[in-house]
């Protein structure tokens, strides 16, 4: 039997790598005959290793099969279809198994290439944000519109093979019309699920890039914090939201202890850390704990993170909110780090006082793309970069640059040397460009093969085309 949506490549390295289906109810479910996914992996015309995963009714009928010892810079295809067995038949899973175990011509098919190495020289990924998918009618197509933009990314990886796509929060929208309208219960928000990841183009990239995701506030809800949940009710409607969460996006994600959102990965050299914005937030500076954007345990792995990987020639740190530019506070500016200062003073002074080099912000969320570099007046070493991609498709007015801080100066009291002795005002300055309100998606190149990083971003628009108003490479 055919699966019902699917094969997302997961997480992927030079010899791993993750693979998603979606299965379904088979009519014998209510006497125990469980649905199984069956995966056969070639390289080539050659049988490389086979496996099956259990596909549970409680995450949608989702899971993922891990596939490992594999070879670096190397094709593989990989066969998925569905078996259905009673629990005295059940097949070995998460385990290889001899093969093939794939027999039905309706067969799903993905095609990926495993990672380069540690040593590799050249990083090329994609990323974006918001994609809204309601108004799916003979009136409005939110569907065939939103999907385009994903029809001009699989154009460029045929063009210029990406290593990864980074969709960076909003993927789905849980409340289409805010308040207005949310779903509300499971079944209906894996359907907005189903609709949204079936699309052609979308499908399309998705089998064959490796792709990696994180949430945002429409996953949950407008302008999500801790704080909305005052009640039992509240706690179930999150539950079920972040149930839906997990079986269609973080499944496919690196592995972490459940619960946590938040990640962490390299492809090559290169490090990424992926913040989870949205969970552990707490807005009420009142609350136990304090304002908190990332929560105390997420922050401390961040600078750990931070330490660990400092000789990476480039870190790439996630964050569903820009950490900059800031819109101003009438456009959501308390919604982003600008209304987390003292989170944001403390993430500063890390990387300012351990003299840690080329950090890059990859955000979404405000529906404006940008450009923008921070400096420091006291520390002319310091220099951090900020690139904001939103949204892949949106059909009501975009922001505009006159919604953001194009320019902005922040002071904070913070250690001034690296021994922490001292304390003073230290001045840090952002200067952003670009700030294009329409649908985007941003691509960034990075090559080290001549010692330092030679880093570019380019942004274009959903048929693919660079924008008249900033239609050059912004470097960093």
């Amino acid at each position: 039997m055919p699966i019902t949506l699917g094969p997302i490549i997961g997480h992927t390295t030079d010899t791993s790598a993750k693979i998603w289906i979606r299965g379904a109810k088979g009519p014998n479910h209510n006497s125990r005959e469980f649905c199984y996914g069956a995966f056969d992996l070639y390289e080539g015309a050659k049988l490389v290793a086979s496996q099956f995963c259990f596909l549970k009714d409680y995450y949608d009928f989702t899971g993922v099969a891990l596939f490992d010892q594999l070879k670096a810079n190397t094709a593989y295809r990989v066969e998925c279809g569905l078996v259905y067995k009673r629990d005295a038949d059940a097949p070995q899973t998460g385990v290889p198994v001899a093969g093939p175990v794939i027999a039905d011509i309706r067969k799903a098919t993905a095609t990926f290439k495993t990672d380069r190495g540690s040593n590799d020289t050249r990083l090329d990924f994609v990323f974006g944000s918001c994609r809204y998918l309601y108004w799916d009618n003979l009136f409005q197509n939110d569907a065939e519109k939103g999907d385009k933009t994903f029809r001009s990314i699989v154009n460029l990886h045929r063009r210029r093979p990406l290593d990864l796509f980074l969709a960076v929060g909003d993927q789905v929208y849980a409340d289409p019309l805010n308040k207005l309208y949310e779903y509300k219960n499971f079944d209906a928000l894996c359907e907005i699920y189903r609709k949204s990841f079936q699309l052609p183009n979308i499908a399309e990239l998705m089998r064959t890039v490796p792709t990696y995701m994180i949430l945002d506030d429409h996953e949950i809800r407008n302008d999500w914090s801790k704080d909305q949940m005052r009640s039992e009710a509240d706690s179930g409607f999150y539950a079920m939201r972040m149930r839906a969460y997990a079986s269609y996006q973080h499944l496919h994600n690196p592995n972490t202890p459940n619960g946590q959102f938040w990640y962490s990965f390299a492809k090559g050299p290169f490090a990424f850390f992926v913040m989870d914005t949205r969970t552990l937030r707490i807005n009420d500076a009142n609350a136990v704990g304090g304002k908190t954007l990332l929560g105390r345990e997420q922050l401390n792995a961040f600078f750990d993170w931070l330490h660990q990987n400092r000789a990476a020639p480039v870190k790439f740190v996630v964050s569903s909110v820009p950490f900059f530019p800031d819109p101003k506070p009438n456009k959501g500016g308390d919604d982003k780090w600008a209304g987390f200062n003292d989170e944001r003073s403390m993430i500063l002074e890390f990387i300012r006082v351990e003299g840690i080099n080329d950090v890059v912000f990859l955000s979404g969320d405000v529906h404006n793309s940008s450009f923008a570099r921070m400096r420091c007046y006291q520390d002319q070493q310091f220099l951090l970069t900020s690139l904001v991609s939103s949204p892949f498709y949106w059909p009501y007015p975009h922001e505009s640059p006159s919604d953001f801080y194009g320019g902005r100066t922040l002071e904070f009291m913070q250690w001034t040397d690296g021994s922490r002795r001292s304390r003073d005002r230290v001045e840090y300055r952002y200067d952003g460009e670009g700030f294009i309100g329409d649908e985007a998606f941003m691509a960034v190149s990075v090559d080290i093969g001549k010692g330092k990083p030679w880093c570019s971003a380019e942004i274009f628009d959903r048929k693919g085309q660079p924008f008249p108003a900033y239609a050059g490479p912004f470097f960093f």
